[in-house]
C-alpha cells in the first residue's frame, strides 16, 4: 500500500513572508466589447464582498397568508462588484462612478453606468473572473496555496 504525503503549510511558511505578499490581491483587466478596450479590476476582499452582497437582498411579499420571504439579486451582486473592483484598481483613474460619466449617461449610480455600458453577458463573465480571482472557486484556492508554498 503506496501512502501519498500531504504538503501542508506551516506557520514559518507564513511568517516568512513579507506581508505586503500575504496581502496583495491578484487583478486583471477585461475587454468590454462596447468601450473597444479592456478596464483593469483588482479582486475584492471579504469586507468588500459582504458590503456588495449587503444591498442585495429584497423583501419578497408571499401569498396571501404566508410570511414574506428574502429574495437575493444575484444581478445586482455581479454588477456591485464590477463597480467595486474597477473602482479600488490604481493601475487606471477609470471608474464607473465617475460624476462626468454618471452625467453624460444621464444616470445617478455607479450600477446603472455598467448596465449601460457592458453587455448582460460580459457582466456575468467579467463578475465570475473577479469571484474567481476573489477565492470563490477551487482552482482560486488552489493556486493561492501553491503560491504560498513557493
Amino acid at each position: 500500500m503506496t501512502t501519498t504525503k500531504q504538503n501542508f503549510l506551516s506557520l514559518d511558511d507564513i511568517l516568512g513572508r513579507d506581508i505586503a505578499d500575504l496581502e496583495k490581491l491578484p487583478n486583471g483587466e477585461f475587454n468590454v466589447a462596447k468601450l473597444g478596450g479592456a478596464i483593469p479590476w483588482t479582486a475584492v476582499t471579504q469586507d468588500e464582498y459582504k458590503v456588495a452582497k449587503k444591498g442585495c437582498f429584497n423583501l419578497k411579499q408571499g401569498k396571501k397568508g404566508q410570511k414574506p420571504e428574502m429574495d437575493f439579486d444575484d444581478d445586482k451582486l455581479k454588477v456591485r462588484l464590477i463597480v467595486e473592483a474597477v473602482h479600488k484598481d490604481t493601475r487606471s483613474d477609470f471608474t464607473f462612478a465617475n460624476k462626468q460619466l454618471l452625467e453624460k449617461l444621464g444616470v445617478t449610480t455607479a450600477e446603472q453606468v455598467v448596465n449601460a455600458l457592458v453587455s448582460p453577458g460580459e457582466i456575468h463573465n467579467w463578475a465570475v473572473e473577479i469571484q474567481d480571482a476573489s477565492g470563490f472557486s477551487d482552482t482560486a484556492q488552489e493556486e493561492a496555496a501553491d503560491d504560498i508554498k513557493n
